[in-house]
């Protein structure tokens, strides 16, 4: 069992204990003990839900600072396509990248031409594909981590293709050191993010050794900072300003964008953790049938609900519909290339996505059915009503505490 990284904390001097965030939490990763929240290493998924349900702010995010990229002799910002969605849609996308430079980027690449790219090299992976089924899309890291946690034996129908933010960044990684005559270590790529999942997917990926990115900041962050700077460009901005080269795409960022874009049959979309929760219940219990692929997503709207965005997602979704209709550059797909980089491996992930150890559970076969036992025993024990007053979130979670000792049965109000 590893340590792993989350992107947000507890301020516990601000926590008043309400429990919002207990109850909101999908893993029950989150405990109130003493009147303040924690919360577990190997539970939590980052999804960010108790960030937006405490009503004390005493859940922050842990994110980079703009000020740490001027380390680089030449910086690169790859942006969600989120970011373009939170301003107005008569904003040109261009003016965003010009008002990145002006925060100190060198170069803004908008990695969303992989995205229709991605969608062909998935809809050809599935045509070949003759294992157990439905496969799950891998781009919302912490529907991921909620399969590695609460799903393990789910973790073999993550669709094994990579994310479109890595394979730019290792593409940028690889070639721009050459193309600039700079060393390695003086290129650095940054990522701009919606949602701390997807910090935490750069600082501790499931599926590789390390991120091809140096930092990452999130969509508040960058959204403050660059506002100033748009409405100063927008005064003396023209259209015709705009370099022919210029490509813009609005991504993968409402629900469903992925799989329309896939255009085939026996597919299912699916957004907010809870009914992700119950449509994976319905795989593990053979009850979801002739499905091929799940588009999940931890967010009832996509990436446009994202932690860190500042737009209401509704508004955000309609800025992104309307600046497709304005600036959305076509993307050519070769398909003989993508089949081509599909057999090479191109898309695919480092590694595969492995279930994650828990606590409760032992390499000792003997010792994990005895605990086992012994939470039935304990559980059997309480009033099964799962009221929360004992800082738990279920029955079931603090008949588990007991077991590793981390409360008494005299905790359970009712004994």
């Amino acid at each position: 069992m590893g340590t792993y990284l989350h992107a947000h904390k507890v301020i516990r001097g601000l926590c008043q204990g309400h429990m919002r965030c207990m109850r909101e939490c999908p893993t029950q990763a989150i405990r109130v003990r003493d009147g303040k929240s924690s919360f577990s290493n190997e539970l939590c998924i980052d999804c960010g839900g108790c960030i937006n349900v405490c009503p004390s702010s005493a859940i922050v995010p842990s994110i980079d600072h703009v000020e740490n990229i001027t380390e680089f002799t030449y910086k690169v910002i790859l942006p969600t396509p989120v970011l373009y969605s939170q301003f107005d849609p008569r904003i040109h996308p261009y003016v965003i990248h010009l008002a990145l430079k002006q925060l100190g980027f060198d170069e803004v690449v908008n990695p969303t031409q992989l995205y229709a790219k991605l969608a062909r090299a998935l809809k050809l992976y599935l045509r070949d594909y003759s294992g157990r089924l439905p496969l799950i899309s891998s781009y919302c890291p912490s529907v991921v981590r909620l399969i590695q946690v609460k799903y393990p034996d789910l973790v073999e129908l993550i669709a094994p293709l990579d994310v479109p933010r890595e394979i730019a960044a290792r593409e940028i990684r690889r070639t721009y050191p050459e193309k600039l005559g700079i060393a390695p270590e003086e290129l650095g790529l940054f990522y701009v993010s919606n949602c701390t999942a997807k910090i935490v997917a750069v600082r501790q990926p499931a599926e590789r050794q390390k991120s091809w990115f140096d930092g990452v900041h999130s969509i508040r962050e960058i959204y403050s900072a660059l506002v100033p700077i748009v409405n100063e460009i927008m005064k003396y901005f023209r259209p015709e300003q705009v370099p022919d080269d210029f490509t813009f795409t609005p991504g993968w960022i409402s629900s469903g964008t992925l799989t329309r874009a896939l255009g085939m049959e026996k597919w299912l979309v699916v957004a907010g953790l809870d009914n992700v929760i119950k449509i994976f219940d319905d795989i593990e219990t053979s009850r979801l049938r002739d499905i091929t692929f799940i588009e999940a997503t931890a967010h009832m709207l996509g990436c446009v609900s994202g932690t860190f965005n500042v737009e209401n997602p509704y508004v955000a979704r309609a800025n992104s519909m309307k600046q497709s209709e304005k600036y959305e550059t076509p993307v050519d797909v070769d398909e003989e290339e993508i089949e081509r980089e599909l057999r090479e491996g191109h898309f695919f992930l480092e590694n595969p996505v492995r279930p994650r150890p828990r606590r409760f559970f032992d390499t000792d076969l003997e010792l994990s059915i005895k605990r086992m036992r012994e939470r039935e025993r304990v559980f059997a024990k309480l009033p099964q009503i799962d009221c929360g007053c004992c800082g738990a979130p279920t029955c079931m979670a603090f008949a588990e505490d007991f077991v590793h000792g981390l409360v008494e049965l005299s905790d359970c109000p009712f004994l």
